[in-house]
């Protein structure tokens, strides 16, 4: 006679294949992420070999954030991303693996060609595509000259904002960075609508900046500061970081918080990034240490902003 599985085994059975998906599928989301992980260094790795061919390209000078063309924003910005592009030669290495919204398109994109086939992601599709140009003050056919989709952003201490001929803020040679392979250039960018977007705009072509002015006052630092009041410029304190990084649990941010710090990504990877530094290596940071004063990684002098020291906001000591 033929013996049949009884109720209880097989009850038993798909128990034990519970319990071990329970166990399994938290493994396997590990493995995905350190995947994914190893994916992005590799992205960061190609890109800071392209920044590093730029910069020889250009006596050893980094690139700046954004230029507007004819010295005006009626006529479109050129991103960094764009300048780097030709020694990348494929868009796609700008995309991080694990960006959950696969990449901010241009602040002002082409709505005809829909981004020149690149799309727009979910997160940034509220604003239509002349309405976001009209926002960024571009005339009628200008578009952001950038890469199709964006997830790192660039430490404006080393890629300066010097949009015009007006704003004082300098570019910088690898020369005069303090410490090349402990200085960040770039991070990757957050992936928050109430980090990146600001008056409606999504700032996808702004860098990053991990200091403030005395008593950590935010500023966009286009220019170099000038009144005394300002001076000794901070570290971005571990206190002012998380209340900055708030946005990206959702948290509307005030004026007193609009540090751009807000454009670079709490973490990637649980608390940790993978950045590109100064040197044009990569490697992975837990995000609060590289503002650490003691291993302070976003630049130990205003390179851009006149080269004044760091200080420690507690201290009043500079950074190390």
């Amino acid at each position: 006679m033929k013996k049949a599985f009884t109720l209880i085994e097989l009850l038993v059975v798909i128990a034990i294949i519970a319990i071990l998906a329970a166990i399994l599928f938290p493994v396997f989301a590990q493995a995905k992420l350190a995947a994914k992980k190893v994916s992005d260094l590799s992205n960061t790795k190609q890109i800071g070999i392209a920044m590093q061919i730029y910069i020889s390209d250009f006596d050893d000078t980094y690139p700046p954030a954004n230029y507007r063309n004819n010295d005006s924003s009626a006529f479109g910005e050129v991103h960094w991303s764009w300048m780097v592009l030709p020694y990348v030669k494929n868009e796609q290495i700008f995309v991080s693996p694990a960006d959950k919204i696969g990449g901010w398109a241009p602040s002002c994109w082409n709505g005809a060609n829909n981004n020149r086939g690149f799309g727009v992601p979910g997160v940034q599709s509220d604003v239509t595509s002349a309405a976001a140009c009209s926002i960024a003050g571009y005339n009628s056919g200008i578009f952001t000259t950038q890469v199709g989709r964006l997830s790192y952003t660039g430490n404006q201490l080393l890629m300066p904002r010097k949009r015009q001929s007006s704003d004082t803020s300098t570019t910088v040679t690898q020369t005069q960075v303090d410490d090349v392979s402990g200085t960040i250039l770039l991070a990757p960018m957050t992936e928050s609508k109430q980090c990146m977007q600001r008056s409606g705009e999504y700032r996808t072509y702004r860098n990053a900046i991990g200091i403030a002015k005395r008593g950590q006052v935010s500023d966009g630092f286009s220019s170099i500061p000038t009144a005394a009041a300002d001076f000794p410029l901070e570290a971005i304190s571990l206190t002012t970081a998380r209340a900055v990084f708030a946005c990206n649990s959702g948290t509307v941010l005030s004026s007193a918080l609009d540090h751009t710090l807000r454009y670079s990504h709490v973490g990637r990877f649980d608390r940790g990034n993978n950045y590109v530094f100064s040197d044009t290596s990569a490697k992975f940071r837990d995000t609060y240490s590289t503002l650490s004063p003691t291993r302070f990684a976003w630049g130990k002098a205003a390179y851009s902003l006149g080269g004044s020291a760091i200080v420690d906001p507690a201290t009043g000591q500079p950074v190390q």
